[in-house]
């Protein structure tokens, strides 16, 4: 009976060492598809950056050899240049509407106090606004009515 216990010991044993070099291969298989997927994906992500990096590119010259910027036809074409070079680089970014509210509201801080408080309110949407950056400027207007003799 024992010579039939060290047989079973051995063939479990090889039997266990089978299921460990199975698991091992299953494990590296799997892991190198994850790896391919990820490659893909980061692959896919550059060309769509590249793609639309060269896409808004494009449209931004078109608006310089347009004349439809409100830059001289150089200063736009090298302006879209640089902003393609630092979008295939990543490093342009869009600031976020609470970057640029601040960003607004900074610009009164040149205004003395009498003035800046009407500032920060035109800044924050009150009033009447006309224009645009593309067209030269953006008119912000608040009419306060003032007590005679102020």
């Amino acid at each position: 009976m024992k010579h039939g216990q060290t047989k079973i010991n051995a063939l479990h044993s090889q039997h266990k060492g089978s299921r460990m070099h199975t698991a091992k291969k299953t494990a590296g298989l799997i892991a190198g598809i994850i790896s391919s997927l990820l490659f893909i994906n980061v692959s896919v992500a550059a060309d769509r950056q590249d793609t639309s990096a060269s896409a808004r590119y494009e449209h931004e010259k078109n608006l310089c050899l347009n004349g439809q910027s409100n830059q001289s036809k150089d200063t736009c074409l090298r302006e879209a240049g640089a902003a393609r070079q630092q979008a295939k680089s990543d490093s342009l970014t869009t600031a976020s509407e609470d970057q640029l509210q601040r960003n607004r509201e900074l610009r009164c801080n040149a205004l003395p106090p009498a003035d800046r408080e009407y500032c920060l309110q035109r800044m924050r949407g009150e009033g009447t606004q006309s224009g645009s950056a593309q067209s030269g400027g953006i008119s912000r207007e608040l009419v306060v009515p003032v007590k005679p003799g102020q």
